[in-house]
C-alpha cells in the first residue's frame, strides 16, 4: 500500500462542514455579550430545618385557602371520572356459573357436568336465541345466492382471460 500524498488531500474543493448542526445558524446571531449573574444566584444554598420552621416540609402549602381550593378542584375532577359499571351491577341470576361466581366472589364448584345437564342447559340457551322470521330467511338466502353467483362469474372470467393470454403468449 502506498501512503496518500499531500496533494490528493488538498485537492478537495469542499469547504469544511460545521461540527454541530446549528453552528452555521449561530454565526448569524452575533456576539451576545457578557452574561451578568446576580449576587444571590452565584451559589445554591441548602436550607436547614431551622430555617424551614419546626416540622415543616419542603412541599408544605403556604396558604390554607390555596390548599382548600386545590382539594375541592381535585374532588370535582375525581367525581367527573367515568365509573366502572362492573362494581355496581348486580350479577345476573341466569348468568353462567363462572361469571356469577366471579361477580359475587364465591368459589366456582369443580363438579363435572353430566350429559343430561349439558343437554338441558343447551336447550335453555337455544330458547334464548332470537330466531329470524321466514321472510328474513328468504331475503338472506337470495342475497347470499346472488353474491355467490357474482363471485363465481368474476373468478370464471379471470380464469378465462388468463388462460387465453397464456395460450397467446406460449401456445
Amino acid at each position: 500500500m502506498t501512503p496518500r500524498s499531500d496533494a490528493s488531500q488538498e485537492s478537495s474543493s469542499y469547504p469544511e462542514e460545521p461540527n454541530l448542526p446549528g453552528e452555521m445558524l449561530a454565526e448569524d446571531l452575533g456576539d451576545p455579550g457578557a452574561y451578568e449573574v446576580a449576587p444571590d444566584e452565584a451559589e445554591a444554598e441548602e436550607l436547614t430545618d431551622d430555617e424551614r420552621g419546626s416540622g415543616a416540609t419542603a412541599y408544605e402549602p403556604v396558604d390554607a385557602a390555596q390548599l382548600s381550593a386545590a382539594e375541592s378542584a381535585a374532588a370535582r375532577a375525581r367525581s367527573s371520572r367515568p365509573k366502572r359499571r362492573g362494581a355496581e351491577v348486580e350479577p345476573v341470576a341466569d348468568a353462567p356459573r363462572g361469571r356469577r361466581a366471579a361477580a359475587t366472589g364465591t368459589a366456582v364448584s369443580t363438579q363435572r357436568t353430566t350429559p343430561a345437564r349439558f343437554v338441558a342447559e343447551s336447550a335453555d340457551e337455544l330458547r334464548k336465541v332470537v330466531w329470524p322470521t321466514w321472510r328474513q330467511v328468504q331475503d338472506l338466502f337470495w342475497a347470499v345466492l346472488v353474491l355467490v353467483l357474482f363471485v363465481i362469474a368474476f373468478v370464471g372470467l379471470l380464469d378465462f382471460a388468463f388462460g387465453w393470454l397464456l395460450l397467446r403468449l406460449f401456445g
